[in-house]
């Protein structure tokens, strides 16, 4: 959790100064300089409680995993009622 913590300080203070370096429009601007804050707080709340801070990256990487292997599902079974339409037969096998 340490590791993760200075990542996201070191990350987000990097972000910060980016914000302010770059040359451009004032709205790619505040968005670096949003981002930069919210990965130094939450660099700072995993310094001062990493057990909650394990617990909540374990909770979103599973979540995120949840929702990327349903995408996965729907893709496949999209694809297959692809494969299954007559039109598009010859378009799949000129495609291998």
């Amino acid at each position: 959790m340490i590791i993760v913590a200075a990542w996201a300080l070191v990350g987000g203070f990097a972000e910060i100064f980016a914000g302010f370096r770059i040359g451009e429009t004032a709205g790619t601007r505040a968005m670096f300089i949003i981002a930069g804050l919210v990965s130094v707080a939450f660099g700072i709340v995993l310094f001062a409680r990493p057990g909650v801070g394990a617990v909540t990256l374990a909770l979103l990487f599973g979540l995120y995993s949840m929702i990327y292997g349903f995408s996965q599902i729907a893709t496949g079974v999209q694809l297959r009622q692809l494969g299954r339409s007559p039109k598009a037969t010859p378009a799949l096998r000129d495609a291998a």
